[in-house]
């Protein structure tokens, strides 16, 4: 069963479309890669599925619960979104323990859910340490970890590569795809980078202009542009380096 379906959903800010008729589905399992440049609609995608705006046209379902639910769909999903803020005095730990609680963990589940977490995004080692003392990667790892605390059904990561250096990139793309494989979630990723895309998406969406302009299995859009550069130039007549 699909875990997401959009079916022409739309946003529009007076008479610019930010998000026009957009339709597709994600399987369980699937990172599908979410791509465009700057104005595409890739995070206005991300906030009409996560519940934050309300869509002007179209409908759609997240972890099988329709859009008129958001209340429920937000206990399926977890987010890190674009500019993710921390609490500068909190020990990742704490912060973790906190965002656990907040869905209904028991102070005694609270604390495992933490420690497992900060094991599997490789911050084990620094679960006391202060939230103001880690680097920009392990702010992002800390966050992906935010985004599991409650076993989500999808998870969106809107540019969470942003700003790392390569060996940050890699920590986290191989996080991402561990998500996909050993938990079976749904991952929508929001990048700038192909080269993301092509290491860890099954499936792509290319957005211009709000419009989606290629969707599917990412080796059959590769096949038929010859590399997913030239199908990205092609589509949107960008260079692919916002």
């Amino acid at each position: 069963m699909a875990t997401i379906e959009a079916i022409g959903l739309s946003k529009r800010y007076g008479a610019r479309n930010a998000l026009d008729g957009l339709t597709f589905a994600a399987d369980a399992g699937e990172v599908i890669g979410l791509l465009g440049p700057n104005g595409a609609g890739k995070t206005t995608t991300i906030r009409l599925l996560t519940t934050i705006l309300e869509p002007t046209g179209g409908t759609f379902a997240v972890a099988g619960v329709p859009s008129d639910q958001p209340h429920r769909i937000r206990r399926r999903i977890g987010v890190l979104p674009e500019s993710a803020g921390y609490p500068a005095r909190q020990t990742g730990a704490e912060y973790l323990r906190y965002a656990a609680r907040l869905f209904g963990s028991s102070r005694h589940d609270a604390r495992a859910v933490a420690g497992r977490l900060l094991t599997d995004v490789g911050l084990g080692d620094r679960a006391g340490a202060r939230i103001s003392t880690y680097s920009r990667g392990m702010k992002q790892r800390l966050g992906i970890a935010r985004a599991l605390v409650n076993d989500p059904a999808v998870v969106f990561l809107d540019e969470p590569t942003l700003g790392l250096d390569p060996a940050g990139q890699r920590e986290i793309l191989s996080t991402i795809a561990a998500i996909a494989e050993r938990r079976g979630a749904t991952v929508v990723l929001s990048t700038h980078t192909l080269t993301e895309v092509e290491q860890v998406s099954g499936s792509v969406l290319i957005l211009d202009h709000g419009r989606l302009r290629a969707a599917g299995p990412l080796a059959g859009i590769v096949a038929g542009a010859g590399s997913l550069s030239a199908a990205f130039l092609d589509l949107t007549g960008e260079s692919g380096h916002d």
